[in-house]
């Protein structure tokens, strides 16, 4: 039976942890609650401007990661902090996040990249 752990209110992810006494093992479980940034994320990727004026000012807010989803990009090897993971961050997005996107447009390895920290938040871009 899963017991919580602890919750970080800056993340938003509480963590729950289980034992086994079989193979007297610990699971941690994540969750958070992404429905806040899916809203956001289909708002802005249903806005073509804040794309158009976006590009047009040197700059491409390409998703909202909450940090969950970083959490899992990092368990599968994938550092979003890191320029050298930069393709296989864009393709696990377009594959496995595309409703985090805040575009209709596609980025992969080619091209110049805009990294947005997670803790931005692209509202205020698209006001900018």
């Amino acid at each position: 039976m899963a017991e919580f752990f602890e919750y970080d209110p800056v993340t938003g992810i509480r963590t729950d942890t289980a034992w086994d006494d079989a193979t007297q093992q610990m699971t941690l479980n994540r969750y958070a609650d992404v429905e806040p940034v899916l809203d956001f994320s289909k708002e802005m990727a249903a806005d073509s401007n804040v794309s158009q004026q976006g590009i047009k000012q040197g700059w491409w807010c390409y998703a909202k990661l909450p940090p969950i989803v970083i959490l899992q990009m990092r368990a599968k090897g994938i550092n979003v902090f890191n320029q050298n993971d930069e393709a296989r961050m864009f393709a696990e997005i377009n594959s496995v996040y595309p409703h985090l996107k805040l575009t209709s447009g596609n980025h992969g390895t080619k091209g110049r990249s805009i990294y947005v920290p997670p803790s931005s938040s692209g509202k205020d871009l698209a006001d900018a």
